[in-house]
């Protein structure tokens, strides 16, 4: 994941070039309700000031590509610089009529353990009776995302800074320890990813 500065305005919005004008407001909109001031995210994520950066560039971005001739300038302004880049794959919605998945049993270490992994944090969730919905509501942070940090799909997550903030927001959601398991986590982020390891790093 590219530092935030260098990101263009698909990627800060995390949409294709092919996308429709709904699309554009829909992704404005998801993305500034997880960026929100009142977002459990946002709070233990961000420094002062980095949420109202994220806010404005998606400001930035949606202003640009919600208005048509305004797009066209621009994409004709990237296809100068750089290649299209290849569609992303589009993640199916779950089915909301599918069976609860059955509770993992824990394993005795589970509780003593400070370390922490995606199986884990499932297993947390599930313990207390939660959905990936109702860690979503309180949390602020896209279900998908939830699902990505349970799954450990490190490539399919974004920036480091923004997997902590989610963690410490899911970890604070299901009544572990938020620094303990932010660290823990990342640890494993970090040596799947070390291209992204320092990148948006606070500690």
């Amino acid at each position: 994941m590219k530092p935030l500065a260098d990101l263009d305005h698909y990627e800060v919005l995390e949409i294709s070039r092919s996308c429709s004008l709904e699309d554009v407001a829909r992704a404005y909109q998801l993305s500034m309700a997880t960026y929100a001031d009142e977002s459990m995210a946002g709070h233990s994520v961000f420094e002062p000031g980095d949420a109202a950066a994220m806010r404005e560039r998606i400001e930035t971005a949606y202003r640009v590509l919600s208005d048509t001739d305004s797009r066209r300038a621009y994409d004709a302004g990237l296809d100068a610089v750089k290649p299209l880049e290849p569609e992303p794959e589009e993640i199916p919605e779950s089915n909301p009529t599918a069976a609860p998945a059955e509770i993992e049993p824990v394993e005795a270490f589970d509780e003593e353990s400070d370390q922490y992994d995606g199986a884990r944090l499932r297993r947390s969730r599930l313990r207390r009776g939660l959905e990936i919905d109702d860690v979503a509501s309180v949390t602020k942070v896209n279900p998908t995302y939830l699902r990505f940090l349970e799954e450990e799909r490190f490539p399919d997550l974004p920036a480091r800074v923004y997997v902590r903030g989610f963690l410490m927001a899911y970890a604070s959601a299901v009544g572990l320890d938020p620094p303990g398991v932010a660290a823990s986590y990342l640890e494993r982020f970090d040596g799947a990813l070390p291209e992204r390891k320092g990148i948006g790093r606070r500690g």
